[in-house]
């Protein structure tokens, strides 16, 4: 009875979230659903801190502008816990539609971090192991010589970070998205992730001091229009997971860096009309060793773009349309068929 007493408990515990909403919040409130906090950065403060049990932030539909970058961490113990920041609305959800995704737009004036060397602006910056982030939508940099990394992780200590049915939605010459997802270390793992014209949709880079990465993945993504490249894999991996993803209309498919040998394998993609298919950067465009299993390479891509002025946003937004290349693969936001 003891037993499943604590059992019950540590899932109260568990399912404890701080709510966000920017329209009607207010962040002298407790961030329960009914009295949600308004800022991100107030839910961050509630997370990180020791005085409660909270690890989850949940947003409601509406946009978030960051002043500053927001740092995820917490002095509670981590252990057997995960810190997650997402929609609470989610696209499985019957009731979702692409105009409920929480908007993330930053409006931080450009840093410097020792642990990088070029001027840039981060959103999340991730200083914790076990984060999760899910169901949100990253729109670009408005000033477009910013180094924009709406997802950073540049401590190789940390471990298993999961990105997963987010969107990133930028513009090379007015709203800038430099890299998706950028982060050091193992088990950084990208799943059913929409991006649209990003310079570089994820850069793995740095290993931990190993010598090698361990436990990294993209899959069930979809790449559109990436000005630099989809996948950018920089030092040696062990286990590197690429799979069910569609990758289109993009300048790289798939960079690596000089020294990485790493024989890279992937599965079940499309991966059609982009100007080169794989590339070491030093060595200007000398291929690497990657096996490819069911792999399309000739096509055309068609995604669902918005219709007119007056037609509501449709619920594919950005994915593949039904009976065209690739839309069996079932890449995209949702986890199931809709």
């Amino acid at each position: 009875m003891l037993s499943l007493i604590s059992f019950i408990c540590y899932l109260s515990v568990q399912a404890q979230a701080v709510y966000v909403d920017s329209n009607i919040g207010d962040d002298n409130n407790k961030g329960t659903e009914e009295m949600p906090v308004y800022s991100i950065q107030r839910a961050t403060e509630i997370i990180k801190s020791t005085e409660n049990d909270t690890y989850k932030m949940k947003l409601n539909p509406g946009v978030y502008i960051l002043d500053s970058t927001l740092t995820v961490e917490t002095e509670k113990d981590i252990t057997n816990k995960r810190i997650v920041i997402e929609a609470s609305i989610l696209p499985e959800d019957t009731a979702w539609t692409p105009e409920q995704m929480p908007v993330i737009i930053s409006n931080s004036r450009k840093g410097k971090d020792t642990r990088i060397s070029e001027h840039f602006v981060v959103s999340f910056l991730v200083e914790s192991g076990n984060v999760t982030i899910r169901g949100l939508k990253f729109s670009g940099y408005f000033y477009p010589n910013t180094r924009y990394l709406p997802v950073a992780r540049f401590n190789k200590e940390k471990t298993d970070l999961l990105v997963e049915q987010c969107m990133f939605v930028g513009d090379e010459h007015s709203s800038v998205i430099q890299v998706g997802v950028l982060a050091h270390g193992d088990k950084v793992k990208i799943n059913r992730c929409v991006f649209n014209n990003v310079r570089n949709a994820v850069v793995f880079w740095e290993d931990s001091g190993n010598g090698y990465k361990i436990g990294n993945s993209m899959t069930n993504c979809i790449v559109n229009g990436a000005a630099e490249c989809a996948v950018w894999t920089c030092t040696p991996d062990k286990d590197f997971v690429f799979e069910n993803n569609i990758v289109t209309n993009s300048k790289h498919f798939w960079i690596i860096n000089s020294g990485n040998p790493t024989a890279y394998s992937m599965n079940n993609c499309v991966i059609v009309d982009n100007q080169i298919y794989k590339a070491n950067w030093e060595k200007k465009f000398d291929e690497f060793k990657l096996e490819e299993h069911n792999v399309i390479k000739d096509g055309d891509i068609h995604l669902r773009f918005l219709g007119g002025i007056d037609e509501d946003m449709p619920r594919d937004y950005l994915h593949i349309i039904p009976d065209s290349l690739g839309h069996d693969i079932g890449a995209g936001l949702f986890t199931k068929s809709k």
